[in-house]
């Protein structure tokens, strides 16, 4: 083989290592720019869930005190309505006990 060729050959493998070198750092580079893009991604979705929950807790939570407050008022209601009953009542318990005392039974 003439020494030309041999040169050709032998630079041609040069440059093929080279190449693949640069691929082989390319790649890494690549490859850990997307680790770092997915990092900051999980951490993104984490903060935006974190976000999501505490809206939900917040709308729970309301929910909540609307549903106690309607609740407490419909007892008060209740409430009331046995107390005026109760009231329209007590004159005639009155007159049971007070005849029951005063005739010894």
């Amino acid at each position: 083989m003439p020494l030309e060729a041999i040169k050709a050959v032998v630079a041609a493998e040069s440059d093929a290592e080279s190449l693949r070198i640069g691929a082989l750092a390319e790649a890494k580079r690549i490859i850990a720019a997307a680790e770092v893009s997915g990092r900051e991604e999980i951490q993104k979705a984490g903060k935006s869930a974190e976000s999501k929950v505490q809206a939900l807790c917040r709308e729970a939570e309301e929910q909540g005190k609307d549903s106690a407050a309607k609740t407490v008022d419909g007892v008060r209601d209740k409430c009331l309505s046995l107390e005026k009953e109760a009231e329209k009542r007590m004159n005639q318990a009155v007159a049971i006990i007070v005849e029951r005392v005063v005739n010894g039974q």
